[in-house]
């Protein structure tokens, strides 16, 4: 149910409604709705500079002026379709509050997605030795890095997955992780390899006590936002350390899925650990299953004498 219809308001309190609909209504996570707000502030605030919205005044040219503005600025593909996606989904709540005519969200135009057509870009192995050594030493945060490298590379969690982590989720006598998932709302449960539970203990061992999450900034107050920065902010280090510069913290997932697919692992098994919804998000990584693609592969026309 929309909120009733409002002449006007300021950019702000439109952009606190719609992130309380988009958390409250249809459960998104605050990464996916920080996105939603940045794009709607931006869009609002290209056609009333002022911030005082007036929506008698909004016409569906000035939606299409500010895609066409944007789309020169922001060329890739996936960014375009995302942006898209936004702009429908806010045209559709405000027609749903009668504060614009119903159907602009059916009249933008569409992109055109080529399912699986890129490789996932995973690290090479001598990538992946580079990022080990520059875990080395016997500092605070080379402790700290090697338990961030190893939950990414030996199970493939995402940044959140890991900010997220609490000490109260690692099951020590067992050998499993609950990992908490607010992309998806997907949670499972893992079991982690000994060197993953030798570099947790080690970095545990140099935080305060009684820690509300792994993996803290040294100094309060350690929120949620916080402590997603501090682990996007350390593996981003870790990435100059080592010398990569052409990736980024997502190929560690990367990673660590194409060498389960390689390692024989089903692609069931692979989006079970992955916390996929679908397993055809997880098919990309069959491009990368060498063993297998050389099975299928045909011989060379003339190739063989």
């Amino acid at each position: 149910m929309h909120e009733p219809a409002v002449a006007s308001c300021s950019v702000s309190e439109f952009c606190s409604e719609y992130d309380n609909y988009l958390g409250r209504l249809r459960g998104l996570s605050a990464s996916t709705r920080k996105l939603h707000r940045h794009v709607v502030r931006r869009f609002l605030t290209h056609q009333f500079p002022d911030e005082r919205i007036d929506w008698s005044q909004l016409r569906f040219n000035h939606v299409a002026d500010f895609l066409r503005a944007e789309f020169a600025r922001l060329t890739s593909r996936d960014t375009q379709r995302a942006w898209l996606m936004i702009l429908r989904s806010v045209l559709r709540y405000l027609a749903g509050a009668g504060r614009i005519p119903q159907g602009w969200d059916c009249a933008l135009p569409k992109i055109t997605s080529y399912n699986q057509a890129r490789l996932p870009k995973n690290l090479s192995k001598d990538q992946v030795r580079a990022l080990f050594s520059a875990c080395r030493g016997k500092k605070r945060r080379h402790a700290r890095y090697r338990a961030l490298l190893l939950l990414f590379l030996r199970l493939g969690l995402r940044v959140q997955e890991v900010a997220n982590l609490t000490p109260g989720e690692i099951d020590w006598k067992n050998g499993f992780l609950r990992v908490r998932c607010s992309k998806t709302y997907n949670d499972r449960v893992l079991p982690f390899p000994q060197d993953v539970g030798d570099a947790l203990v080690a970095h545990l061992r140099n935080c305060r006590e009684h820690p509300t999450r792994v993996f803290e900034p040294l100094r309060p107050p350690c929120t949620a936002q916080r402590c997603y920065v501090h682990v996007l902010n350390s593996i981003r280090y870790l990435f100059r350390l080592a010398g990569i510069t052409d990736r980024g913290s997502h190929s560690l997932r990367h990673t660590a899925a194409t060498e389960m697919v390689n390692s024989g692992a089903s692609f069931k098994d692979v989006a079970d650990v992955l916390g996929h919804k679908s397993i055809a998000t997880t098919l990309i990584y069959a491009k990368l299953d060498m063993k297998s693609l050389r099975e299928v592969a045909l011989p060379w026309p003339g190739g063989a004498r």
